[in-house]
């Protein structure tokens, strides 16, 4: 399990790791590009090998390239960064936190909808 909080910059090679599954710096590139979000690949490559050290993510060799993998899929990761914010800003109340949206967030009336039904499961 990745060790640490991620940096926008580690985040985004994250989600263009968990959308190639697996794949060389080139790869991590190629979905970044089209992300919209451009960078060197010694950039990227600098990034794989911090995650590495942090446990993020796995490497392995394939010929003259390495090869990377997420070690913690996204769900797991961003249940762990929401778990930090609901502790962190909303004292561990995720009422709090669900007000704060409510509140600064502009939410449809079908998102409205799909909350309560979620709401609806869960208390069932």
């Amino acid at each position: 399990m990745g060790t640490g909080t991620l940096t926008d910059l580690q985040l985004a090679v994250m989600k263009a790791l968990w959308d190639v599954g697996e794949g060389t710096v080139g790869d991590i590139l190629a979905a970044m590009d089209k992300d919209g979000r451009v960078l060197a690949p010694t950039t990227v490559a600098t990034l794989l090998q911090r995650l590495t050290k942090q446990g993020w993510v796995e490497r392995r060799r394939r010929g003259r390239q390495f090869v990377y993998r997420a070690m913690v899929d996204q769900r797991e990761a961003a249940k762990g960064v929401l778990q930090r914010v609901v502790r962190a800003f909303f004292g561990g109340k995720v009422s709090a936190l669900t007000a704060q949206l409510l509140e600064s967030e502009e939410i449809s009336p079908e998102e409205l909808e799909e909350m309560r039904s979620l709401i609806k499961e869960k208390g069932a």
